[in-house]
């Protein structure tokens, strides 16, 4: 279609504009164009969707740095201090990749897949969890202990996958894998979570956490996709010091 041709030399314009007046390459969400299914097909056919919409992780100013360090590849470095001066139980950054945009009416380009790399000494949790999707103003705690509703994630500390917390009260955690094979004191550690299934109509979608060992933990977590539902079920990191995200894979499907 040309019309989507001219929409991308569009944006690509803009993005050497920015470059060259030294702003950088990053072109703000409002100036990106609408995320369509015909567009983002033809991008991903050309492998272009990580150059127009790459990585949207956000969380508290001042807490993280997220530099990229290749094509469709970023660094994220905590910059937070240690919990009351102890090393061992070091405050962790928190982010988030929200679906819903800041323009109104944009559609919501979500997320099926991605990947991330603890490296070596880093500890956090990873995974998806349900929260008010605000887009570049989303929030999550860096205080998240144990299973938290309609949510899955990994923590590397624990070495242990949670699931979603039963609504039960005094209802024990929700425990879907336990004695991993991490150790973060001695090697890196990487993980891989995707989300599959599902229809406007059947909300219930498979969600996992899988190690590069191949073990996989998944569970069906409601994703309700309703323009008047504000929750979503978000991507989520919360580190202490540096993991890359890499090959992010997104449900145009959806769109």
């Amino acid at each position: 279609d040309p019309d989507n041709f001219a929409m991308l030399i569009k944006f690509l314009r803009l993005r050497m504009k920015l470059h060259r007046g030294g702003g950088g390459s990053s072109v703000p969400e409002r100036h990106r164009p609408k995320p369509t299914y015909e567009f983002c097909s033809m991008l991903e056919y050309y492998n272009l969707m990580q150059g127009v919409y790459g990585h949207n992780w956000v969380g508290a100013k001042d807490t993280f740095t997220c530099e990229e360090v290749a094509y469709g590849i970023v660094s994220l470095c905590s910059q937070v201090s240690p919990s009351n001066n102890d090393d061992s139980t070091p405050n962790l950054a928190a982010v988030v990749y929200p679906h819903r945009s800041n323009d109104v009416g944009s559609p919501e380009l979500k997320l099926l897949e991605f990947t991330v790399e603890f490296e070596k000494g880093a500890t956090g949790i990873v995974g998806w969890i349900h929260c008010s999707d605000k887009g570049v103003e989303t929030r999550i705690s860096n205080g998240i202990k144990g299973s938290q509703a309609n949510s899955i994630f990994l923590s590397i500390a624990e070495r242990k996958v949670f699931g979603p917390r039963s609504n039960r009260s005094g209802a024990p955690n929700s425990i879907l894998g336990e004695n991993l094979r991490i150790d973060n004191s001695e090697t890196a550690t990487k993980v891989i979570c995707r989300r599959s299934g599902g229809t406007q109509h059947n909300t219930q979608r498979k969600h996992s956490v899988e190690l590069e060992d191949g073990t996989n933990v998944e569970t069906f977590l409601n994703d309700d996709p309703r323009p008047d539902n504000v929750d979503r079920l978000l991507p989520f990191i919360l580190f202490s010091g540096k993991v890359t995200v890499s090959d992010l894979k997104y449900a145009i499907d959806e769109l």
